[in-house]
């Protein structure tokens, strides 16, 4: 029985590996590729949020708007926010999940103005006017 010399032997693996792998790469269905929605599809009609920063009073948002109040991480958990017409902006508290922190936020569900007031831990209040367009 004859033996392959060592760069025969590394050949052959070569040459068997890029064998095996354009075998596996031709079995790929291009009708399950082409059924499967392109990632810039996904989110598509999805508005990013909103930012509102520490110290800014005013903001505008359109109705299915998502509005994040950026709260520094030291005062997150102590922060609350409040609304006085609810029935413009729903309003989410920060809440912890895991090691996930998320900032206080509000969805514009209807076109006005409202105020949302941003209470700190030392309890100082920054009152925020949202007007709400369609």
């Amino acid at each position: 029985m004859r033996t392959l010399n060592r760069p025969a032997a590394l050949i052959a693996a070569v040459t068997l590996t890029i064998g095996l792998l354009a075998g596996c790469s031709a079995s790929v269905s291009t009708d399950t590729a082409a059924s499967a929605p392109a990632a810039s599809d996904a989110g598509a009609g999805l508005m990013p949020p909103i930012f509102v920063d520490p110290g800014q009073t005013e903001a505008t948002a359109a109705v299915g708007d998502n509005i994040v109040f950026n709260i520094p991480e030291a005062d997150l958990a102590g922060t609350t926010i409040s609304t006085d017409k609810p029935e413009i902006l729903e309003v989410t508290q920060a809440k912890q999940e895991g090691d996930a922190l998320f900032n206080p936020g509000a969805k514009a569900l209807a076109p006005g103005t409202a105020t949302v007031t941003v209470t700190a831990p030392d309890m100082t209040t920054t009152d925020v006017t949202i007007t709400v367009t369609e």
